[in-house]
């Protein structure tokens, strides 16, 4: 994965999150509440993809191919990336920086733990139609990306090298 792919997600997720924003008010409830919701399973969707892209690309460069092999088969099945899978697939490559990000989900960084383990709630939710109506505000799609993308560039940059 590179930087560029990465921001070319970013760019398109942000994209959505204005579109909705935008017909707040424009477009019945109904519509924005659905849009919101598919929107929030997109960003999930997103974390966990591009963080097994990461750690993939992280064991080609650092690894041969017998080792990559068994690497490339626990990111394939990593799923629902709440905080804790994230800290334990982190773990496995740099225990350094898990510890890190755990101290930093713990202090100054709390606010993101929590937007990233409601997302991952919220799209069990919605994908598994555990409640007829999830609410999921353009707010709360704005807050769920600024962790997605602030964990995703932190990760990218610690694994793969800076921008």
């Amino acid at each position: 994965m590179k930087r560029q792919e990465l921001q070319a997600e970013f760019d398109r997720l942000n994209g959505q999150i204005a579109v909705i924003k935008k017909s707040v008010g424009t477009e019945r409830d109904e519509l924005i509440n659905l849009s919101s919701q598919q929107l929030c399973v997109s960003i999930c969707g997103s974390l966990e993809q591009s963080l097994k892209q990461i750690f993939i690309e992280y064991a080609k460069r650092r690894s041969n191919s017998r080792i990559y092999r068994p690497i490339e088969k626990i990111c394939e099945s990593y799923q629902n990336p709440k905080t804790a899978k994230v800290l334990d697939l982190i773990g496995l490559f740099d225990a350094d920086f898990e510890t890190e990000l755990k101290r930093q989900w713990g202090a100054e960084r709390e606010i993101e733990k929590q937007h990233i383990d409601n997302m991952v709630d919220d799209r069990i939710t919605i994908a598994h139609r555990k409640k007829h109506h999830v609410n999921v505000s353009s707010s709360k799609l704005e807050d769920y990306f600024k962790a997605y993308s602030g964990l995703l560039d932190r990760v990218y940059t610690h694994f793969l090298g800076a921008p």
